[in-house]
Formats: structure tokens, C-alpha cells, sequence
């Protein structure tokens, strides 16, 4: 209960202060090269690369770059996988001055030709065939650069730009969000969770087209590190314990849903971290009182921030203290660089245990968002919230939250119709405006589905009209980036109303549940391992009916959930499959000739 004689302390936001090592992401990392110029860098398959070479290949790629036409405010969109080279082409990016877009090569071609027009630029740095519509650049190997080779002189300070990240907007567009040097360098100049020096070794596995990105890259690299470049989270998850024994992983930060996931499936894969950090979703008390009760010497840290206060704003060490569901984990304290405000709906700073919305300050801030002033203006305000009422820029987050009497942030939920999905910002009015602007589609509604921690773990589209539903699934992914589909998708003669005409979202919601539940209909499983799969398939999803020619994902799965049933599958079958044959034969019939096969090879 709030207390409203008891404000919150000047001293809960640390005092800002200067970096020491350099005020530039590749000032940071040179900081590292000039000391441990033969440490391992990265690591992929077979290849390792040092500091030293990482920089010398980062140096010749600018070189390039800058004949190219890359300078000062360019912004450089960059379509390639993970690899060395896409460590050091992002490098070469900011040693120029520019800031780099990454791209995902498995997004809808349509919504990365938007992505290019709105980017700009001299070039396109990419590996991946055309055409485009600009020019391309592919960078060589890293073994085959021209040694010694050097771009001009460029000046770059802290506040230049250093990367845009694309997110989920409520008018079908999606929002370009544009990130400083600053933001990076006020975590990992002095970073706590990975000390400078202290030669971490972490995996590399989120997508750096998520400002998250920084924190198994930029966090290790800038720090003298080695990151271990994975193809995504939930190949970590399998290969966690493989990792740790074999790779000499001590470092690791799993996306919220992930971690529940290896606590669910496999607890006992931390063994042999030294620490372990978490974030981007509402962290389960449940699993942390599992994790903790398990491992009581592996620091987890619980962390948060949206990529407009750049990679995390604050954190927190839990304790088995924190794992209370009816008070929620908490977010922790500001990180350095950065300052919290807890706001009412008059702007008024709230008391401690009083609800209101987080407002971000300091270092981390973005720079704003791309081509967009009055989206700019809008949430990012200046309000006077300094000493003595002196002006503070700050960024609305939209994020309802709390101080505890001890200095805590606990989360308390959104003020808005946007969700975090395993880690991804969405706003469901973008769903719904492809949904929308699609032949065949009257009205439509989306809404969330959530666990029991009150977390968002799937969505479910219902709409209107005369386009079958896998015929509007496949429209959809052929627009919208795979965390924006949503997992089920329901046609109705009409959505339900309330009295004002507007749409019913808690009868939807309600109904979504259900049908969920229920599963779907057609002819049985066939066969014991058929019968198996279905079994396996009800557990995972649960639903009740499973037919054996339905897909997986039709039935509500995940690439979370499929990465769950890979696991249950090694286990029941002895068969170690990817994900990618998941993908491919994602119905009970087609699964079991793959397990049936592999059985008999």
C-alpha cells in the first residue's frame, strides 16, 4: 500500500558520471585490443578469431565502407548471419560514424524492400543474393582482408548515433528506434554482470536485430571476452550443459521465456555458470524459486529496459526472498547512466508503493525514432523532474510500476494494448492493420494469451470474413517478421460488442482459452508412435484433441514449444532432431515417418 508521506530517494538514481575507458562502442573495444591483442574474440564451429584480428578486418571493412560512401550519420543496413565478419562489418559501421541496421535474412521480403526505402544510405551490406535496390556490398572473409588497410579519420562521440532497431508500431508501420553510443557505453564501460577483464565466456545467441543484442556481444567484446556465436536462444537451451563442459561457458543471458523453459525441462543445464541473467518479459517467481532452490551459487539477474533506454534500464539479483507471485520479482534499481521516475497520470511523482508509469532518463535515452518528430515528441518529454525542478528529458515507457520502501522497482504491468511475446515488443494494433489490409478480411481483434504468471505467450487472431484461415496465415507470414503471426487464428460470423459498439476483448480473450483447449478435429493418431507424439503434443500445448494432420503450429505451438518438444522427443525416441525438421514436418503423421526413418537408418 502506498504510503503518501514517504517519497521516493534523490539517492535511488546513481549520480551520473563519465566513462573511463572511452565514449564510443569501438573505443571501448580497441580499449580491449591494445591489451589482450591474442585473446580469443569469437568463436564459430571450428574458427576462432582474436581481438587483433577481429580489429584489423573491422579497420579494412571501414576502409571499404567509406569508399562506398559511408560517413557521418549514414545509416547502413546490414542483411547478413552471424559470423566474425558480421561482428566486424558492425564495427566498421561505427568506426565511420554511421549506425548499422541489422536485418534478419529470414524476414518477408516485402517488409525488408520497406526497411532499405526507409533506411536510406549509400549501401546494402549483404550476403544474400538479389536483386536489391540499392547497391551491395558483401564483405570477404576475414582470413583474405587487406592487412594494414586504413579508412580517413572520423570523429564520433558519445551522442552520435550507433544503431537503429525496428519494433512492433501501432499504425502497421513498424517503428525505427535510434540508439547512441552512449547507451552501450554507460553499462559496459564498468559492467557488473560481465567484468572487464575478467575474461568471460558467453554464448551469442540473440538477434541482433533486438537492441538485447549488446548484452552477449557488445557486453563480452567491449570487456575482453569470448562470445560463442549460436544460431539462436533455443539452440542455447539444447546445448546449454553441452556448452558449459565442453566450451567452458560461465556467462549466459537466456530471454525470460527461454530460462522458464530450461527450468522446466532441465534444471539442472546451469550447472557450472558463474552467473546467469534474464529479461525481456515478466520473470515467473515460480522458476526463480526453482533455479535459486537448485543452484543457490549462480547469481541470477533479473533485468529491464526498453530499447528506447537502450538494452536494460534496470536490474535486479534475485533472492528467494523476491519469488513471491503475488508481488512479482522485481526489475531492481537504475543501472548506471540512467534514472527512473514513477509518474501519476498528472505527472505527479508518485509515493513509495504507489502505482504509476516508468519514465526513463539519463545516458541510455535514444536519439528518438526514425523519420518520426511527432511519435519523437510524444514520448519522449521534458518534464521537471531535476534538482530544484530543473528540465529532464525522459521517455514514456508506457510500463506501470512501483518503488518498494527499500529503493526496488517492482513491475505492475502496461498502461496500453502493447505485449512483450518471448522477448519481442508487439503492438497488437500492427497485427491487426495486416490482418486488416488483407483481401478477404472484414473486422478483426487481437488478443493475448497469457500464462499463469500473467505473462503473454501466444496470440490469437479472430476475424471477419470470407479468406479461409490457413490462407490468411499465409498471408500474414508473408508480410509480418515470424513473432508477429499469431499462433491461432479463428474466422467468426461477427466479433462480440459491448454496448458502445466497441470490440469485446475479454469475451475474446475468454473464447480464446477455450478453443485453445480444445484443440482442433479430424482423423486420429495412428500407430504407437503416433499415439506418442499425440500424447506429447497434449502435454506441450494443452489441448485436448490432437488429430494427426494438423500442424503443430496450427495447434497453437511455438518455435519455444518446438524447441520444448525437440527436447521431449530426444528423450522419449533417443533421436536428436533441429528445429528446422519440426518445421518441415510440423503434423503428427509426418513427424513419425521422420522418427520412424531415423529409427531405422
Amino acid at each position: 500500500m502506498a504510503d503518501l508521506a514517504v517519497r521516493p530517494s534523490p539517492e535511488w538514481n546513481p549520480a551520473p558520471h563519465p566513462p573511463t575507458r572511452g565514449e564510443t562502442v569501438h573505443e571501448l573495444f580497441d580499449w580491449c585490443v591494445e591489451r589482450w591483442p591474442d585473446a580469443v574474440a569469437v568463436r564459430h564451429g571450428e574458427r576462432r578469431v582474436t581481438y587483433a584480428e577481429l580489429a584489423e578486418a573491422s579497420h579494412a571493412y571501414a576502409a571499404e565502407l567509406e569508399r562506398q560512401g559511408v560517413g557521418p550519420g549514414t545509416l547502413v543496413p546490414v542483411l547478413m548471419p552471424r559470423s566474425p565478419e558480421f561482428l566486424a562489418v558492425l564495427l566498421a559501421v561505427l568506426r565511420r560514424g554511421a549506425a548499422y541496421a541489422a536485418l534478419d535474412p529470414r524476414w518477408p521480403r516485402p517488409r525488408l524492400d520497406s526497411l532499405l526505402t526507409r533506411l536510406g544510405g549509400p549501401v546494402l551490406v549483404t550476403t544474400e543474393a538479389g536483386p536489391w535496390a540499392k547497391p551491395v556490398w558483401a564483405p570477404p572473409a576475414l582470413e583474405s582482408v587487406e592487412a594494414g588497410r586504413r579508412p580517413g579519420p572520423v570523429r564520433v562521440t558519445g551522442d552520435d548515433p550507433s544503431a537503429v532497431f525496428f519494433t512492433s508500431g501501432s499504425t502497421g508501420t513498424p517503428k525505427g528506434v535510434l540508439t547512441a553510443h552512449r547507451g552501450n557505453v554507460r553499462l559496459f564501460d564498468d559492467w557488473a554482470f560481465a567484468p572487464v577483464g575478467e575474461g568471460a565466456v558467453m554464448p551469442q545467441s540473440l538477434a541482433a536485430t533486438w537492441d538485447a543484442f549488446g548484452l552477449d556481444s557488445w557486453a563480452v567484446l567491449l570487456g575482453g571476452g569470448t562470445i560463442i556465436i549460436q544460431q539462436d536462444s533455443l539452440e542455447l537451451a539444447r546445448r546449454l550443459r553441452e556448452l558449459i563442459a565442453e566450451e567452458g561457458v560461465d556467462t549466459v543471458f537466456l530471454p525470460t521465456a527461454v530460462f522458464h523453459l530450461v527450468v522446466d525441462s532441465d534444471l539442472d543445464a546451469f550447472t557450472g555458470l558463474k552467473v546467469l541473467g534474464t529479461g525481456g518479459e515478466r520473470l515467473s517467481a515460480t522458476h526463480a524459486h526453482r533455479f535459486l532452490t537448485r543452484h543457490p551459487g549462480i547469481p541470477l539477474h533479473n533485468m529491464y529496459g526498453p530499447v528506447e533506454s537502450t538494452i536494460a534500464a534496470t536490474g535486479h539479483l534475485v533472492t528467494l526472498a523476491d519469488c513471491d507471485e503475488s508481488a512479482g520479482v522485481p526489475i531492481g534499481r537504475p543501472y548506471p547512466g540512467t534514472a527512473v521516475h514513477i509518474l501519476s497520470p498528472e505527472q505527479r511523482p508518485c509515493a513509495v508503493g504507489e502505482t504509476g508509469e516508468l519514465h526513463l532518463a539519463g545516458a541510455g535515452l535514444a536519439l528518438g525514432y526514425l523519420d518520426d518528430p511527432e511519435l519523437t515528441a510524444e514520448r519522449f518529454v521534458t518534464l521537471p523532474l531535476g534538482p530544484g525542478g530543473a528540465p529532464v528529458l525522459a521517455y514514456r515507457t508506457g510500463d506501470l510500476g512501483r518503488w518498494s520502501p527499500e529503493g526496488v522497482i517492482h513491475f505492475e504491468g502496461r498502461a496500453d494494448r502493447q505485449v512483450k511475446l518471448r522477448g519481442f515488443r508487439i503492438e497488437l494494433d500492427d497485427v491487426e492493420q495486416a490482418a486488416r489490409t488483407t483481401e478477404g478480411v472484414g473486422s478483426c481483434a487481437v488478443v493475448p494469451l497469457t500464462g499463469p504468471d500473467g505473462s503473454c505467450e501466444d496470440l490469437t487472431l479472430f476475424y471477419v470474413g470470407a479468406l479461409p484461415q490457413e490462407q490468411l496465415r499465409t498471408a500474414l507470414a508473408a508480410r509480418l517478421p515470424g513473432y508477429l503471426v499469431p499462433g491461432q487464428i479463428h474466422r467468426l460470423d461477427q466479433l462480440p460488442v459491448l454496448e458502445d459498439r466497441k470490440v469485446d476483448r475479454h469475451t475474446l480473450g475468454s473464447l480464446a482459452v477455450r478453443l485453445r483447449t480444445q484443440g482442433a478435429t479430424g482423423d486420429a493418431p495412428q500407430g504407437a508412435t503416433e499415439q506418442l507424439l499425440a500424447d506429447l503434443f497434449r502435454e506441450i500445448l494443452g489441448i485436448a484433441a490432437v488429430p494427426r494432420d494438423i500442424s503443430f503450429f496450427a495447434l497453437g505451438g511455438t518455435s519455444l514449444t518446438a524447441a520444448q518438444l525437440a527436447g521431449r522427443l530426444e528423450q522419449q525416441f533417443a533421436t536428436r532432431l533441429r528445429l528446422a525438421e519440426i518445421f518441415d514436418a510440423p503434423t503428427i503423421r509426418d513427424l513419425a515417418t521422420v522418427l520412424d526413418t531415423a529409427r531405422v537408418d
